[in-house]
């Protein structure tokens, strides 16, 4: 799969509002949930929403307009949330409390460069299969969407912590059975 060109381009700008709040703040904002998978994926499961875990608003809203972002309060859009005037069509939400409720392991985040020493940050792949599969025990049992984003981040994986995974998936409420672990021999 190829990513959307406004795609690349808005990743790239928000990997510059990273830096700013990095700077600012001393930690790097963390990239969550669909737009995390879409990256980790290369774009076979594509996502519009970008949620992101920062701990200091403040900074994280600086950051965010010296990037060229707006704060949304475009009709029907979710307020709190921001938007880049390039990109309208794309969300970015500020996610409340700590990354997969404090449970997950911070040094082992990914930090992927775009176009020089911008870089965005990425849980683990064993955290955001984990939440894959919590997100999916709670779907709605018809939509196998979130499930199906698990099994292809394990199957791209580079390398698993299996005994991290299983329990990262057992405190996010997924099913580890879940999970095709023959494609790690592959």
């Amino acid at each position: 799969m190829t990513f959307p060109t406004d795609y690349v381009a808005l990743l790239e700008k928000l990997a510059v509002a990273f830096t700013y709040y990095e700077d600012e703040a001393g930690r790097a904002p963390l990239l969550v949930g669909g737009a995390a998978t879409a990256i980790l994926t290369a774009g076979a499961f594509m996502s519009g929403d970008f949620d992101v875990v920062a701990g200091n608003d403040e900074a994280f809203a600086h950051a965010m307009e010296l990037a060229g972002f707006k704060a949304d309060a475009r009709p029907g859009r979710l307020q709190g949330g921001y938007y880049h005037p390039d990109f309208p069509e794309y969300g970015i939400e500020l996610v409340s409390g700590p990354a997969f409720d404090g449970r997950s392991d911070r040094g082992r985040v990914l930090k992927p460069v775009f176009r020089g020493e911008h870089s965005l940050t990425l849980p683990a792949i064993e955290d955001l299969i984990a939440d894959r599969l919590g997100q999916h025990a709670v779907a709605s049992p018809s939509d196998d969407s979130r499930l199906r984003q698990a099994q292809m981040l394990l199957a791209m994986a580079k390398s698993i912590d299996l005994p991290y995974l299983e329990r990262r998936v057992a405190e996010e409420g997924g099913d580890f059975g879940l999970l095709d672990l023959s494609v790690l021999t592959r």
